[in-house]
């Protein structure tokens, strides 16, 4: 291998290359296959994983119980009916035979004064908050699924650097070996050569072993064996965390859900629903057994017992101020998130570009120093270790490119940007 040549392939590293697929020539024996689909986007596949994401199934039940709400606002009656029958024997005192009352009647709870508008409140609130909860179920993995693709990507990327490293280290071993049977270097410099090339084969095994870590970290978030191959995207133009985002809405809803519910209770009196009994009355006397059949109607108003009401009222008063504490911890915490989101992004903006010139720094120093080396200047140790720092350089340029587009995605995902 000439200079030139040399010199091409190592400072060919710093080009940044992307989805390494199973025909990659890889060293491990555990391998899991992900194809990238150049069709598809992070929408789809946020839309698909959703399907299959445990938390979907509480949208459904969310569904059911706000259909269940809207059910009862709806009734006509406020509570469980019965059936009301009784049976009363006067033989043993009277003297004319005995008298015998039978009673009937159908009890019907109703609804007190505001209470079925509360109730129906209660329904819309549930029925309302079910999309929240959608939203911010499919928010929260849309989270998840960009942290996979960006550390699957990152992992690639490392693992096709490593593999460049170790081509590089081949060659190097190589050269040596051939100038050490020649008699142009010592036996030891071929030992350092083949060392530093072990070193490098077990550091591409690990950057491997990243990659079948990450792919499989996606495949167990979606349920996928495919990725897009391209899910760059744009900055969104939201600088602020408000109440359109997803978990806020959703926070908002439950809080929304729980004022109703107080109110619901506070115009309900638990297990005293006034009630009507409609029904007949019959007597028969001295034993005849011919009845007469009179109407029998019953009305029942619960009156007093607040001291017995207020716990309620109370309890459901603390479920409404833990929601709103919820809430209000959540806003915090996304104004923390995006005061980092934003910081990340100044900063790695200004170290991607003292990345850039460091870089350049490196690829000079490649090129000066196999020079130097080639030429006797310097030993094969002093090379390896400019080469080490050198590609060390040119690699942290590579991955923070990466970790800019990044740092994009967590913002998106701060400011409530569903892809």
């Amino acid at each position: 291998m000439n200079s030139n040549s040399w010199i091409v392939l190592a400072i060919g590293l710093y080009a940044t290359t992307t989805n390494c697929t199973a025909a990659d020539d890889l060293l491990g024996e555990h391998i899991d296959t992900l194809a990238f689909d150049e069709r598809m986007s992070l929408a789809e596949v946020v839309e698909t994983a959703f399907e299959r994401y445990p938390q979907n199934q509480l949208v459904y039940a969310f569904d059911e119980e706000a259909k269940a709400l809207n059910q009862r606002s709806e009734s006509l009656i406020a509570g469980y009916p019965m059936v009301y029958l009784q049976y009363i024997n006067y033989a043993n005192i009277s003297k004319n035979g005995g008298v015998n009352n039978i009673q009937t009647g159908y009890q019907v709870p109703v609804w007190m004064w505001g209470q079925k508008d509360a109730g129906q409140k209660v329904a819309d609130q549930a029925q309302k908050g079910v999309e929240k909860y959608l939203n911010a179920f499919k928010h929260e993995l849309a989270g998840l699924i960009r942290d996979s693709l960006w550390m699957l990507r990152l992992a690639e990327n490392r693992l096709e650097l490593s593999r460049k490293i170790y081509g590089v280290a081949e060659k190097l071993s190589a050269v040596v070996k051939r100038r050490v049977e020649l008699g142009d270097l010592a036996r030891a410099d071929m030992l350092l050569a083949e060392s530093d090339r072990l070193e490098k084969k077990t550091n591409l095994i690990q950057a491997e072993a990243e990659v079948m870590h990450a792919r499989k970290n996606y495949q167990n978030l979606t349920r996928m064996d495919k990725a897009p191959a391209n899910f760059d995207e744009r900055l969104s133009l939201i600088k602020s965390v408000d109440e359109r985002h997803p978990s806020l809405a959703a926070a908002n809803t439950t809080v929304e859900r729980a004022q109703a519910e107080v109110e619901f209770i506070s115009r309900s009196k638990q297990g005293n629903q006034p009630t009507v009994l409609l029904g007949t009355d019959s007597t028969s006397y001295g034993g005849s057994g011919d009845y007469g059949t009179g109407v029998n109607m019953v009305f029942q108003i619960p009156v007093g017992g607040d001291d017995w009401h207020a716990p309620q009222v109370a309890q459901a008063n603390v479920v409404l101020n833990e929601k709103i504490v919820q809430r209000e911890r959540l806003w915090r915490q996304l104004e923390k998130s995006l005061h980092e989101a934003q910081h990340n992004l100044d900063v790695d903006r200004v170290a991607l570009e003292i990345a850039k010139e460091r870089k350049s720094i490196a690829e000079t120093q490649l090129k000066m120093s196999y020079i130097a080396f080639e030429s006797g200047e310097i030993a094969l140790i002093d090379y390896l270790k400019i080469q080490t720092v050198a590609f060390a350089a040119i690699e942290d340029h590579a991955q923070r490119e990466i970790v800019l587009k990044k740092d994009t995605a967590v913002y998106n995902q701060v400011v409530g940007v569903t892809p």
